[in-house]
């Protein structure tokens, strides 16, 4: 039993950390990274702020601020302008921004109870705060004063999180019992799901995905802790695509890359997991033990968490393992590809007003049919029947590379033909042969040779008594004639007879018209 136990624990994947930050001296409650990637920053219960120079793996300790208040959460905005700490207690508030190029801090008044959530929106203007007063507040950050809010709900606002454009504003409530929408220009609530009163709440953050269209969390829809990630349409708060399940117990940490393409998330059931977040695969489950908290770096290619043991008061940074990264990377350029194709010309349907409009056919006016004496030779009925040309009357000589080497259009040579009575190249019947009319009888009668055989392969027509020759179409010539609303039936026919000593030679042209 030892044995089985030893195996199982040496087949747990484990993080090994490649930074680990020491200075805090309890427990470290919020860290998040500058956007160069190259710097941090931590707030601690120990009432302080520390920036920390990841290059060299220690504190640059003329930037700690040092706090009168509980500080719990901090918040850098993307140009890298602004840091925002919030806390407070049960009965008062604290929020400050410091304006990094000058020192200066400016404190925001107005909640009334312990602030426990904050975002700097993308444009780096706005301050957004959540609060155990059960509000929200929208702030300037250039003069700190109110623009939007208080938005009013029923319990503490566990997260808050600006849309890329600003203009709405995600609350998350409780353990994940209930999620908000406001929009921040109308200051109005536009959507909600869940209902309020949970045992306590948990920091677990939000997001923006789909470009401003879905929001993710984790999330529950009991009464019980959220033990699943969902991702919601931020319109109606309706679940989109499967769950990310996989913890057995409450989530308590969430972060999701810039570009979308890579979550992590932490439990108290001591693990931490990636997901691909497209096809919402696990890619890694990793042993951590008592996680607080959860980040990625601008570039995911490090994971940083702490912990909230009393006497561990690190903050832990690893690198992402590259086979996740690599895994990642291919479902998202898999994604890539398929947009760029649907996006594309080939796939795009063209404008209504572009479209191009079909050619009508010109109609041909009827010929009356010749009259044909049937004691006449057959040669003169045909002639006269066809209204040969003297241009057709001479073919020049083909002489191709390869015997079997010859053009559709051209007539076969006399090697290929063995016979060289009568020869047809070219022989289309668009249609079986609709009733008899006078063209028809005729050809029946004095030409049976022509009357076409149907099949499922190509047209076969009787040269001479016991052989068949293949026909070969003249495809742009048909399409052509095919342009007369009345053709029904068309006849082409590549002849060339031997009469006495003379050759002729003519393309025949028959249409029958429905009758």
């Amino acid at each position: 039993m030892a044995s089985t136990s030893t195996k199982a624990a040496s087949m747990k994947s484990i993080l090994t950390p490649s930074i680990t930050l020491e200075g805090h001296g309890e427990n470290v409650r919020s860290i998040t990274y500058f956007p160069d990637g190259e710097r941090m920053i931590s707030v601690s219960e120990d009432k302080t702020a520390r920036r920390w120079d990841l290059k060299a793996g220690e504190e640059i300790e003329r930037m700690r601020s040092v706090y009168e208040e509980d500080v719990w959460v901090v918040a850098v905005s993307r140009d890298g302008r602004w840091v925002a700490t919030a806390g407070g207690d049960v009965n008062s508030a604290m929020l400050k921004v410091c304006e990094v190029g000058t020192g200066i801090v400016r404190t925001f008044e107005g909640h009334l109870a312990q602030i426990i959530s904050i975002d700097i929106s993308s444009d780096s203007t706005l301050l957004a705060s959540g609060a155990k007063d059960a509000t929200a507040r929208i702030w300037n950050l250039d003069t700190g004063k109110l623009v939007a809010g208080p938005f009013e709900s029923g319990t503490w606002m566990g997260a808050v999180r600006f849309s890329q454009d600003s203009k709405k504003l995600a609350v998350r409530l409780d353990i994940g019992t209930c999620l908000e929408v406001w929009d921040v220009q109308k200051q109005k609530l536009d959507v909600r799901i869940g209902t309020f009163g949970g045992p306590g709440v948990t920091l677990v953050p939000v997001f923006w995905t789909n470009k401003n269209k879905n929001i993710l969390t984790a999330f529950t829809f009991t009464v019980d802790a959220a033990w699943t990630i969902y991702e919601f349409d931020a319109s109606t708060l309706e679940t989109v695509g499967a769950s990310f399940e996989g913890h057995t117990r409450a989530i308590c940490g969430l972060a999701l890359s810039f570009d979308c393409v890579l979550l992590a998330s932490t439990s108290f059931d001591d693990t931490i997991k990636l997901w691909d977040f497209e096809s919402r695969q696990l890619l890694a489950s990793f042993d951590a033990y008592n996680i607080h908290n959860l980040v990625l770096s601008p570039n995911s290619r490090q994971l940083v968490y702490t912990t909230y043991n009393r006497d561990d008061c690190k903050i832990y940074i690893c690198n992402t393992p590259p086979d996740v990264l690599a895994q990642a990377g291919i479902s998202a350029r898999k994604k890539s590809t398929l947009n760029d194709l649907l996006n594309s010309d080939a796939t795009r349907r063209p404008p209504a007003g572009r479209r191009i409009r079909p050619v009508p056919a010109i109609p041909r006016p009827e010929r009356p049919l010749p009259t044909i004496n049937p004691q006449q030779p057959v040669f003169v009925r045909i002639r006269k029947l066809l209204h040969f040309s003297p241009r057709t009357n001479a073919v020049p000589p083909v002489q191709p590379r390869d015997p079997l080497d010859v053009p559709a259009t051209l007539p076969l040579s006399s090697s290929l033909s063995g016979q060289a009575a009568t020869r047809f190249n070219h022989f289309e019947i668009s249609s079986p042969p609709p009733p008899s009319n006078g063209v028809t009888q005729f050809l029946r009668q004095h030409l049976p040779f022509l009357t076409p055989r149907h099949s499922l392969g190509p047209p076969v027509v009787e040269v001479a008594p016991g052989r068949k020759v293949t026909t070969i179409l003249d495809i742009r010539l048909a399409n052509r004639l095919l342009c007369h609303r009345k053709t029904t039936q068309l006849i082409l026919i590549h002849s060339q007879m031997c009469i006495g000593s003379k050759r002729s030679s003519a393309i025949i042209h028959v249409g029958l018209m429905a009758g």
